[in-house]
């Protein structure tokens, strides 16, 4: 068993492990990732793992004797790694990335390799479950970044892939990684509406209804593609989102195009999760139905939905205004 089994096309090389896990360690990491029956799951798990194995790699500490002080020292360390990048780490990231490690760890402990999962006890920020950090693009912010999107000139020097991605994601709200597991089979035409089939979250298949300025978009980069290769847009297969050479674009490459994107526009702080926030809250600011909203973000619960629209409208909502305006003095 190797990491070739979790390591999708074109992602580049094997899990880097720290030279003190070995063997059946490793292999032991391979079926735990492999047991998550989503794609998006084994994804983001290795991504955390691999952070984890980083942190043990730099500070020279086998993984297997880690404890909850070593835990508490790597929350720090990705602090700083953010910091140099200019960049905080959000608590809901902090939380996700130690509820990985200790989800490998109770793994290898059922497993008998270690004889507790020690890694648990490692204090987790609190989240609340009323506000997100999130912030969603205001209509003015959301037009600057179409437009700078149009004006875009990639590696290719053409807009025509820029425009396609930014306009899918926020037209559609779909996932960053619903958008790049996407095959140009998956787009097409169902009772007389263009329609993406996408993989979400469990591994359901969901049909999204793609608008017609996000297809349009679409088609103008499928065409300039196929011009690219010499071929007819009809003879084109592979990834939606392509690199230059047919691979599948990764999340690092799109996370830096809607960082460079959103810079030009004006607008900083911004990811492809923040465009799924703002295509939520115009939804809602256009009278659209929260349960709605909650199916089409393909959302379990209703809670998550909200949290995505309060967090939007807090300082709008927040009363201190009216209170102080009633006073007589």
């Amino acid at each position: 068993m190797t990491a070739e089994l979790v390591r999708e096309p074109n992602e580049g090389s094997g899990i880097a492990f720290p030279p003190t896990l070995l063997g059946y360690a490793q292999d032991l990491t391979m079926a735990w990732l492999l047991g998550f029956d989503s794609k998006n799951t084994r994804d983001a798990y290795r991504r955390e793992i691999e952070r984890w194995f980083a942190f043990c790699a730099e500070t020279v500490l086998d993984p297997l004797q880690a404890r909850r002080p070593h835990g508490d020292v790597f929350k720090r360390w990705l602090e700083l790694k953010a910091a140099e990048d200019g960049r905080e780490v959000a608590p809901r990231s902090m939380r996700r990335t130690l509820a990985a490690i200790s989800s490998w760890y109770s793994y290898l402990a059922d497993e008998e390799v270690i004889d507790a999962n020690r890694f648990q006890a490692v204090g987790r920020p609190k989240v609340s479950r009323k506000y997100s950090a999130t912030k969603a693009l205001s209509k003015p912010e959301g037009e600057r970044m179409l437009a700078a999107a149009a004006a875009d000139r990639d590696s290719w020097g053409t807009a025509a892939r820029t425009l396609a991605f930014t306009r899918l994601l926020m037209d559609t709200g779909i996932r960053l990684s619903e958008a790049l597991n996407a095959d140009i089979s998956d787009f097409g035409t169902e009772q007389g509406m263009r329609m993406l089939r996408i993989l979400g979250k469990g591994g359901k298949e969901r049909r999204r209804r793609v608008p017609v300025e996000a297809a349009y978009a679409i088609d103008l980069y499928l065409l300039d593609r196929a011009r690219r290769a010499g071929v007819l847009v009809e003879e084109l297969s592979g990834p939606l989102f392509a690199t230059a050479t047919g691979g599948r674009w990764q999340r690092s490459e799109a996370f830096d195009l809607v960082k460079r994107i959103s810079e030009e526009a004006g607008v900083t702080g911004v990811t492809p999760h923040a465009l799924r926030h703002t295509w939520a809250n115009r939804a809602k600011e256009l009278g659209v139905d929260p349960r709605d909203i909650q199916e089409y973000l393909d959302h379990e619960d209703l809670t998550t939905t909200m949290l995505y629209l309060h967090s939007a409208t807090s300082l709008e909502r927040d009363p201190s205004q009216l209170v102080a305006s009633a006073w007589s003095a």
